[in-house]
């Protein structure tokens, strides 16, 4: 069952979304007023899914849902946001799920609730790909320059160079990044 935290300052609103829900058969584990909003209230809730309100008065709301999408890694969706397009696209920045800016009847939150629960996973799939290239590159970066040490100080040719790396991480269960790390310190202590 999906555990939803619901954030509103309209308790009749509230209310309702939570009963909706319940109905619906999802798991209301708090309904929050924004000014209770922080990271310790909203991890202390357990949650799956974050539904807010996005006419909270007094508050940078899309600061608070980007610290609740990307920080806590919860998808978000926004009920009565603005229509405007512009409002749209900066939720949307913010890590919005799903924005919803017209009025809702509870046999709708099945399925928005499904649909930001595979955006946030396709956005998640996505972050995770972009680090593990960087991270790549990175490791890359790091064995070609350990390579170009060895040429030069010891003669060996690229592929020579690129065999012992290897040969090494491998007898002695590192990754090749980590064999780089120590010829590039070695290289680093023992002077220009």
């Amino acid at each position: 069952m999906k555990r939803i935290l619901i954030i509103d300052d309209v308790r009749d609103r509230a209310a309702w979304l939570k009963a909706s829900l319940e109905l619906a058969e999802y798991d209301v584990v708090g309904v929050l007023a924004w000014e209770q909003v922080n990271e310790r209230s909203i991890q202390a809730a357990s949650a799956d899914m974050i539904i807010v309100d996005a006419n909270a008065p007094g508050r940078d709301t899309l600061e608070q849902i980007s610290l609740m999408s990307t920080t806590l890694e919860k998808p978000v969706v926004v009920l009565g946001g603005q229509k405007d397009s512009h409002s749209i696209q900066q939720a949307m920045r913010a890590g919005v799920s799903a924005y919803v800016a017209h009025t809702i009847q509870g046999e709708d939150l099945s399925g928005i609730i499904q649909v930001a629960t595979a955006r946030f996973a396709e956005h998640k799939r996505l972050r995770d790909e972009l680090k593990e290239a960087k991270n790549q590159l990175v490791e890359r970066k790091l064995v070609d320059r350990a390579k170009a040490i060895l040429m030069s100080d010891h003669g060996y040719s690229e592929e020579d160079a690129y065999k012992r790396m290897r040969s090494m991480a491998m007898s002695k269960g590192k990754r090749m990044a980590e064999i780089a790390e120590a010829i590039i310190l070695a290289r680093e202590l023992s002077g220009p």
